[in-house]
């Protein structure tokens, strides 16, 4: 039986010829070798860095989040998550935080009690309850919010921390007009207290939208922002890890687009991390030890897997509290191992632990599919393991013919 791999690489051939485009054309376009693009569109290399895929993207006249889509329809817990998106998508479209359009007979402390919780679902990976709650509790906030009186102010704060919620499952989800939508309405909510924290907040959800839709500079200017406005107001711990998570950001940025000094914002963000006791604020889980999970994903997009694997080697998973962190962790040690032409079965080890921790994050990451689809054409069908050809499988990598 014949049996084609469903990598990322199909998708960029299929919209390449869509468009009407040679490789000679999509490598004038990008800046990369037409080599180099043939081996990705056959599933010879993969695609290891976020700037390279924005840069194919952009030539292809589609959004980063769309060139890499393609899931597995029988991934339930991904269509569980996925099922809750249009209603997240009209209770936002539906409401203002400046005119009544609803009212809810909940307190504000049920309300700021619900935000916290279904933040810690999403932070758990638990997407399929935090979005089934996300569409009242946004209807919710913005109805206390838009009534005005004593109490706007805490459903404003609510609101920063609920709408980055939803900007960051949506974007995991593929929809990234909604994850922008939700992020911008989280900023407008904190520009209404003009509050440099809470404004400085809202703009990590707005630069992780960015990011994942290849806008780094945009995204770099946000960060960058958040820290000119915290930096002579830390003076609360929510404060310092706040504006930590943001010279993180900037540092991230800096890599992607291959300017500045990626390692100067890590340097201050350790230094920052040593100020705090982890409060998790925001849910930014900003820490010493996140600053090092920080550096691994900084000098993958920076092009240095070496260096990621060094600093990875130094971190124990287990000590890392937060389950998305863990799960991003250990595909960003996979990353970095299989750049350095380790054993597969480590890295489909590593592959495979990440999807114990977080299913449908493992799934939906385009680096983890990019990885299993490669090996698996290397493998073939009638080599490689069981693990690989299982995680292959649950991933909808193959397509038997």
């Amino acid at each position: 039986m014949d049996f084609e791999i469903l990598g990322i690489g199909q998708d960029i051939r299929r919209l390449r010829e869509c468009r009407g485009m040679t490789l000679d054309a999509l490598a004038g376009h990008t800046g990369l070798g037409k080599g180099y693009l043939s081996k990705i569109e056959n599933g010879l290399v993969v695609v290891d860095r976020w700037a390279t895929l924005a840069r194919i993207a952009s030539a292809l006249r589609v959004s980063t989040v769309e060139l890499g889509e393609r899931q597995s329809l029988a991934d339930r817990g991904c269509l569980d998550a996925r099922a809750a998106l249009p209603e997240i998508r009209a209770a936002l479209l539906a409401s203002s935080l400046d005119e009544p359009v609803a009212s809810t007979r909940r307190t504000i402390d049920e309300l700021g009690e619900e935000t916290t919780k279904v933040a810690a679902w999403h932070q758990d990976c638990h997407y399929a309850e935090a979005g089934r709650a996300l569409p009242r509790l946004l209807t919710d906030l913005h109805a206390m919010a838009a009534a005005g009186g004593a109490d706007r102010p805490r459903a404003l704060h609510s609101t920063v921390q609920a709408t980055q919620t939803a900007a960051l499952l949506a974007l995991l989800l593929g929809a990234a007009d909604l994850a922008w939508l939700a992020a911008d309405r989280g900023h407008e909510a904190a520009l209404r207290l003009d509050d440099p924290l809470l404004i400085a907040a809202a703009e990590y959800a707005r630069t992780r939208v960015l990011i994942g839709l290849g806008a780094f500079e945009h995204a770099g200017l946000l960060a960058r922002r958040a820290v000119e406005l915290l930096r002579p107001r830390c003076d609360s711990e929510a404060a310092v890890e706040v504006y930590g998570t943001s010279l993180l950001t900037v540092a991230l940025c800096a890599a992607l687009l291959g300017t500045g000094d990626p390692g100067e914002h890590l340097s201050e963000a350790a230094a920052t991390a040593r100020r705090t006791s982890g409060s998790n604020a925001y849910f930014l889980a900003f820490s010493p030890l996140n600053v090092e999970l920080w550096r691994v994903g900084v000098a993958l997009e920076a092009g240095d897997p070496l260096l990621a694997a060094e600093v990875a080697a130094r971190v124990r998973p287990a000590d890392i509290p937060v389950r998305s962190r863990r799960n991003a962790f250990l595909i960003d040690q996979a990353r970095a191992l299989h750049a350095l032409r380790n054993r597969d079965s480590d890295v489909v080890d590593l592959l495979v632990r990440a999807e114990k921790l977080a299913p449908v994050r493992t799934r939906r990451s385009v680096w983890a599919r990019e990885i299993v689809a490669e090996v698996l054409q290397r493998a073939r069908r009638d080599a490689g393991g069981p693990e690989l050809h299982s995680l292959a499988d649950r991933m909808g990598l193959g397509r038997g013919g």
